[in-house]
């Protein structure tokens, strides 16, 4: 008899396409076109959905599976994309197109397959015989690519609050990630003298010093620490500006930094470091600096002793023979608005690979397709799970001691 996973797939696949055809790039989102296609692909298998409004046009959509026992186990994936420049694609960003086991189309990765293989995990617990082992939770959410407010709002309604694990089927590239790293935001500000641009020795740029100390940083970043299982600090300079006409010399120079920080103790050591940088390029140039944290949400790590996190690692190593090693994803996810409400742990891991998300001639491979599904059916109870939450967890720090060895 086939798996559920070789059942499941055409489904899957049908879904993704559906998903791609609706256009929901952020901003401005216009989410709830998603959520009038989730809305009665549930109710056809007999589940209610919530929708909690965002904003006009925007909402997220929730719908529960009873299972066995108290609890829920929360299947997350967002539905709101980056924008895209059909000009940039070889193929019309939103109309899917198959290219060997690839599909392309904006979303494919990030994240509307990990939409399809929850949407399609649900309807399969929902029509089937199998009571999954508590109830499972489907969380499909708006605002993901700008602000995180759709998971928020979910958090705040109360919907979730017996989570006992929270899922993001984000692209991992066949990985399981325990957490992820922390997502910080800083803005610099360099400030000096506008002058005539035919006398620059008049005034004092601020752009140049600007692009000196983001060089310096840059530098600097690669030889961040690496910690064991957490990876090391990035950093990205984001944006950079500076003047407002060519004939004369800037006076400011705002740039942003993203830097996605892997530890509490790193975080502040690296916001040290840039604000003692940015004073000592600035005296160099004889300019001002100063700098804000604009955006701050904290490294999340899962305990690995949690059963659920134990069950979930022992269905993805017994479905891919694949050793786990306990390590965190180095982006940002829905758990920043989740996990420090309600104190949930996480798991991230989904169809597709990171490395295609935002950027033209997306595509998703099939295959990723296939093994999440396999992964995620078995975890919730579909093909037969590993273990007992407890019998994972013995199993799962096994496997792990194997893998460090």
């Amino acid at each position: 008899m086939p798996s559920f996973a070789e059942q499941a797939r055409s489904e899957a696949t049908r879904l993704l396409e559906a998903l791609i055809r609706i256009r929901s790039p952020n901003p401005p989102g216009d989410e709830d076109r998603i959520v009038d296609l989730v809305e009665p692909y549930l109710a056809d298998v007999g589940l209610h959905s919530i929708r909690v409004p965002l904003a006009e046009g925007r909402s997220s959509v929730v719908a529960r599976v009873k299972g066995a026992n108290p609890g829920s186990l929360v299947l997350c994936g967002h539905l709101d994309t980056v924008n895209a420049d059909p000009s940039q694609w070889d193929t019309d960003p939103w109309t899917p197109h198959r290219r060997g086991d690839r599909l392309y189309g904006l979303g494919s990765a990030d994240m509307k397959s990990g939409v399809a293989v929850l949407m399609t995990v649900v309807s399969h617990l929902a029509r089937g015989s199998t009571r999954p082992p508590c109830d499972i939770v489907l969380a499909l959410t708006a605002d993901e690519e700008r602000g995180y407010q759709g998971a928020a709002s979910i958090a705040e309604a109360g919907l979730i609050d017996d989570a006992r694990l929270l899922l993001i089927a984000e692209p991992t590239g066949g990985r399981a990630y325990i957490g992820q790293k922390g997502e910080l935001w800083v803005e610099c500000l360099f400030s000096g003298r506008a002058a005539h641009g035919s006398i620059p020795e008049s005034g004092a740029s601020a752009l140049l010093p600007g692009c000196d100390f983001s060089l310096r940083l840059a530098e600097e970043a690669k030889r961040f620490p690496e910690i064991h299982g957490r990876g090391r600090t990035s950093l990205n300079v984001g944006t950079m500006q500076g003047g407002c006409q060519v004939n004369i010399v800037p006076d400011r120079a705002r740039i942003e930094l993203d830097l996605r920080v892997v530890s509490a103790s790193e975080r502040d050591r690296v916001v040290a470091r840039i604000e003692e940088l940015g004073r000592q390029v600035a005296t160099e140039w004889k300019v001002e600096f100063g700098y804000r944290v604009i955006n701050d949400r904290a490294p999340i790590v899962s305990p690995t002793e949690d059963p659920w996190i134990a069950r979930f690692l022992c269905a993805h190593s017994e479905t891919t023979s694949r050793a786990q090693p306990h390590e965190i994803a180095p982006y940002s996810t829905d758990a920043v608005a989740v996990v420090p409400r309600l104190q949930t742990p996480v798991i991230i891991y989904g169809p597709g690979r990171i490395e295609q998300a935002h950027q033209p001639n997306e595509y998703l491979e099939l295959a990723s397709l296939t093994e999440a599904l396999d992964v995620i059916g078995r975890f919730v109870g579909l093909d037969g799970c590993c273990d007992r939450p407890e019998e994972a967890q013995a199993r799962s720090h096994e496997d792990h001691k194997r893998e460090v060895t």
